[in-house]
C-alpha cells in the first residue's frame, strides 16, 4: 500500500508542545551519543499514536511514523557531522568511503517502507533494537 501521497500527520498536529519536546530530546540524545534519537522518536511516535487513534488508524500510521522519524533525524545528523568534523572527532578516512553505500542503503529502505508488511516492519525495527542493546551490554 503506497503512503507518498500522505506528506503529514494529521494525528499528531494537536500537542504541538509534545512534538517539540520529542524532537528536542531526539535531537539531544543523537547529538550526544551520536546515535538513539531516531529510535526515540520511533518508540514515542507509536505510543501517541496508539493512544490517541483507533487500532486502524494506528496501524496504517506505522510507516508514517518510521518515515517522520526519519526525515526528522536527517538535519540533526547533518549538524552533528559538521559540528563534530569542526570538533575533530570526525574520522574522514572512514566516513567518506560510507557516503554512497549510506545513500543507496536509504533510498532502498525508504522504497521497502511502502512494500514490506507491516508485521515484518516491526520485527526487523524489534531485532534491531534487541541486537544493538545485547552488543552494548556485553562490549561494555
Amino acid at each position: 500500500m503506497a503512503h507518498s501521497s500522505r506528506l503529514r500527520l494529521p494525528y499528531l498536529t494537536p500537542t504541538v508542545g509534545l512534538l517539540l519536546a520529542l524532537g528536542g530530546g531526539a535531537g539531544f540524545i543523537n547529538g550526544l551519543l551520536g546515535t538513539g534519537g531516531g529510535i526515540l522518536l520511533v518508540l514515542v511516535l507509536q505510543t501517541y499514536v496508539r493512544r490517541h487513534t483507533n487500532a486502524a488508524v494506528a496501524a496504517e500510521a506505522q510507516r508514517d511514523v518510521f518515515a517522520t522519524a526519519l526525515s526528522v533525524m536527517l538535519p540533526i545528523s547533518v549538524l552533528s557531522t559538521i559540528l563534530y568534523a569542526r570538533g575533530g572527532t570526525l574520522d574522514l578516512g572512514g566516513f567518506a568511503p560510507m557516503i554512497l553505500p549510506t545513500v543507496l542503503g536509504g533510498v532502498l529502505g525508504a522504497f521497502l517502507l511502502d512494500k514490506l508488511r507491516l508485521d515484518w516492519l516491526k520485527r526487523l525495527f524489534s531485532l534491531l533494537l534487541l541486537v544493538s542493546g545485547v552488543l552494548m551490554v556485553v562490549r561494555v
